[in-house]
């Protein structure tokens, strides 16, 4: 029974915590748009020769970004720059490191990231070249101490020793495994157009974020955007695009080989446990000979006794896997809860496939594995039963 219980518990612990994690990655994505979401990132491999580079080496423009808003399949696209890691601060004897993050109008919309007081950077900011920010929550804690949400606004806070207005704080948000260039904790999101004509910021640094009308519609509006891209760059493939569809589905694959590959060593240990349950019932059979023979001579066909030894056999096979289930769910449980308590975006659940898993094998475990006993049984003469 132990060795069953084992692999009860090891199947129900493995895939229920792959399945948190996968919730929890999942949940990450839908967060900022899901399979939606698009990139179109700066990228070096479609450059060949040095003649593509003469050709055409500004990156990503505003024309680009026009031609990508007239594509009819990506409902919005916006640009963004990140500009590595500097020290912010409102008084100088309180500083912190954060990552500066120059956005046009639509990012933040785009990642679904709203402002928990103040307001989002807006058009006009940009096309104004106005020196205004908007802060993480945890990072606006961090500069001003004390202070709510609210009174952070309007105050001013240096970035790379330029003063900027405090014009909104964003909602806490913790994203785990995805990362946009920035820190969902600790950044400093400014006007794109600010930081590249005020600031002196690199305009080769842009690339564009982009939601598409429908996941179904990713390939096309991708093949359509890089074409666009294409003819715009000169025929030089300075760029590539990201479809997150596709990276989530093949995340998904990950985790059903990893399912697959949990099962097939949690039944390794199942059937150590089937070979444990057949000796354990031909014992049973050899020590309960005159029992049998006993029943035989009362009227017990060869079925009723076979029967009697495959209930046994599932009976105790069963058992060692309600034990081992009952352990795992109480395991899983506490691990949730530990993990839960470092990383609050965790999202705990159980499951229902190991669950059935583990009752559907152990039942047939005993099935398998006691019909060797029960036949053996059935097949014992009832004279030679009772000599002994």
């Amino acid at each position: 029974m132990l060795s069953v219980t084992i692999g009860a518990f090891s199947i129900v612990v493995m895939l229920s915590l792959a399945q948190s994690g996968q919730r929890t990655l999942s949940q990450a994505i839908e967060k900022i748009g899901g399979a939606r979401m698009m990139l179109w990132v700066p990228s070096e491999d479609g450059v060949k020769s040095e003649r593509d580079r003469s050709v055409y080496d500004r990156g990503f423009t505003d024309q680009d970004l026009a031609a990508l808003r007239a594509n009819p399949y990506l409902a919005n696209v916006a640009t963004e720059s990140t500009y590595g890691s500097e020290e912010v601060w409102a008084l100088a004897d309180n500083r912190m490191k954060a990552d500066i993050v120059g956005v046009g109008t639509g990012v933040l919309e785009i990642l679904a990231w709203h402002a928990q007081q103040g307001r989002l950077l807006s058009e006009e900011d940009g096309t104004q070249r106005l020196r205004v920010a908007v802060l993480t929550q945890p990072l606006a804690e961090s500069i001003f101490p004390g202070k709510t949400a609210a009174e952070v606004v309007g105050q001013t806070v240096f970035v790379g020793k330029k003063p900027y207005r405090v014009q909104g704080v964003l909602e806490k948000r913790e994203v785990t495994g995805i990362n946009f260039g920035f820190s969902w904790e600790t950044s400093v999101f400014v006007p794109l157009l600010t930081a590249e004509h005020r600031d002196g910021r690199p305009e080769q640094a842009r690339f564009f974020v982009g939601l598409s009308t429908d996941p179904k519609q990713n390939p096309t509006a991708i093949a359509l955007a890089n074409a666009a891209l294409l003819n715009n760059h000169h025929g030089v493939e300075d760029f590539q695009s990201i479809d997150f569809s596709g990276f989530i589905e093949q995340f998904y694959t990950f985790f059903r080989v990893l399912d697959a590959i949990v099962a097939l060593i949690a039944g390794i240990s199942l059937l150590a446990g089937g070979i444990g349950v057949m000796n354990i019932m031909l014992v049973s059979v050899t020590e309960r000979v005159r029992e049998i023979g006993i029943r035989k001579a009362l009227g017990a066909s060869r079925t009723d006794i076979l029967w009697q030894f495959l209930i046994e056999a599932c009976t105790l096979s069963l058992s060692g896997g309600l034990v081992g289930i009952s352990a795992g769910l109480l395991v899983t449980a506490a691990a949730n809860a530990g993990i839960h308590h470092f990383q609050e975006t965790w999202v705990g659940s159980y499951s229902v496939l190991g669950i059935s898993l583990s009752l559907g094998v152990t039942t047939g475990i005993g099935l398998v594995f006691g019909a060797v006993p029960a036949w053996r049984a059935a097949r014992l003469d009832v004279v030679e039963c009772l000599r002994r």
